[in-house]
């Protein structure tokens, strides 16, 4: 399995998730732009009125953050993964140029935007929300970090969702259809009532490390469940269930292929460590 899937981002999307269940990286597609929104060009996004960044001291090795109430926060956090989490990039091979002290030193981040702004903010979807607080991240980034950075295609390894052999076992949803709803944590992807593509391919791109590109065709709306042990977890339980790879075709009747595909990238310019607040 690729780094991305080991990586703090993914501890960070994890600790973000589980709280959110039902509530909140839709997937970009393949020769997309990076960008995680998917709203009007000339919708007025806010700024952070108040942002504070400095060196974190802890000492911890992993790292934790998101949108708040009224911004953004997040501790013990490498400007790399701040990068991740603006540009809405889903694993290594998307973000190129970075110099070494970018993963390896640790910066609090907090961010807040005035009380108009932070009451809308607060009506958003948990998605809606993610992508906002994104969005507004990049200025800040530009203006404290001196982030400057361009976009390439270049082909990197992907999986494609196929139909398996013995065809799906997606129980499908009549509810309305509600694409922003996912909850996920390690080992386990569940979405109600949504199609194939959107978050569901989201949770898969985190779980495996590749962007995942949806190829079964379907488009019919599901409940999706779909429970795994992931590779390094030591357990003497014999109903644990299977890795990744097998639980997506036992359970869900779809299967993961490798593939290559053109991707949006991310090259780095310029960055600084950040100015004094």
């Amino acid at each position: 399995m690729d780094r991305c899937a080991q990586s703090p981002m993914k501890l960070y999307r994890d600790l973000l998730l589980v709280t959110a269940v039902c509530m909140t990286l839709a997937c970009r597609g393949l020769g997309q732009t990076a960008s995680p929104v998917s709203q009007n060009a000339s919708a007025k996004i806010p700024t952070f009125t108040v942002a504070a960044i400095r060196p974190d001291k802890s000492g911890y090795g992993s790292w934790q953050g998101g949108p708040t109430s009224d911004g953004y926060s997040a501790k013990n956090v490498p400007i790399a993964e701040l990068i991740y989490f603006a540009y809405g990039l889903r694993c290594p091979g998307q973000l190129l140029g970075l110099p070494g002290w970018a993963d390896s030193e640790r910066f609090d981040v907090e961010a807040r935007m005035d009380e108009d702004d932070a009451a809308a903010f607060q009506k958003l979807s948990g998605q809606q929300q993610r992508e906002q607080a994104a969005l507004m991240l990049r200025p800040l980034l530009e203006d404290r970090f001196k982030l400057r950075l361009h976009h390439e295609t270049r082909e990197l390894p992907v999986y494609a969702l196929v139909v398996a052999k013995g065809g799906i076992k997606l129980k499908e949803s009549h509810e309305p259809g509600n694409l922003d709803g996912m909850g996920t944590n390690r080992g386990f992807i569940g979405v109600r009532a949504s199609r194939i593509g959107g978050r569901f391919l989201e949770g898969l791109s985190d779980a495996t490390g590749r962007i995942v590109v949806d190829k079964t065709g379907l488009t019919g709306i599901y409940n999706i469940t779909l429970k795994w042990t992931p590779d390094g977890t030591a357990t003497s339980d014999p109903n644990a269930p299977p890795d990744l790879f097998t639980a997506i075709e036992e359970q869900l009747g779809l299967k993961l292929v490798p593939a290559k595909a053109p991707v949006d990238v991310i090259v780095v310019d310029h960055v600084e460590r950040p100015t004094e607040n």
